[in-house]
């Protein structure tokens, strides 16, 4: 019955907007989530932005995997700063995206992905909202202690990967 309700959906929609069907690679389903292959390319893109590296750059095989990963750890530690209360300052937010918005590739990128206004200060507020969320994390690991960039790295990684156990979590291939 499924199968039909799909390929019914389908047939409708080629027939009604032919020329405006996208066909969307689900490569993950967390928490019910669907993540799809664009996400990974629009990640991967901003990601090259933010190194200011061309964004048309094509992405590795295993560079894929990485920003799945990101993506995935983004979405888990949103959620939980959402259950502790623990919030971005909008001033912060908003100077995040001027800073974001001053890169000669970001207004095609946006184009591109038709991501408005709000959907871009979203975006910039998960960001900051993960890497505040990390910060929390290595304070409460290291309790006061200095670490080194390789300690904080191995903590962080051991972090992800036990979120990431706790999650009800489908993989498919990555294109």
């Amino acid at each position: 019955m499924k199968l039909f309700i799909i390929a019914f959906i389908m047939f409708f929609t080629f027939i009604c907007h032919p020329s405006k069907v996208i066909v969307e690679s689900i490569v993950a389903n967390m928490n019910d989530r669907a993540i799809t292959y664009s996400e990974i390319l629009q990640e991967g893109e901003l990601l090259n932005i933010e190194s200011n590296i061309d964004p048309q750059t094509p992405l590795s095989a295993e560079l894929k995997e990485k920003i799945l990963d990101l993506i995935m750890f983004r979405i888990i530690v949103f959620e939980e700063a959402r259950s502790e209360g623990v919030t971005i300052d909008e001033s912060k937010i908003q100077e995040k995206v001027k800073t974001y918005l001053s890169n000669v590739y970001m207004k095609d990128f946006r184009k591109k992905y038709s991501i408005s206004d709000l959907e871009f200060n979203t975006m910039i507020k998960i960001r900051l909202t993960a890497d505040k969320m990390t910060e929390i994390f290595l304070d409460k690991k290291f309790k006061g202690k200095t670490p080194s960039k390789e300690e904080k790295q191995k903590a962080v990684t051991e972090w992800q990967k036990n979120l990431l156990k706790k999650q009800k979590l489908v993989l498919y291939s990555i294109p």
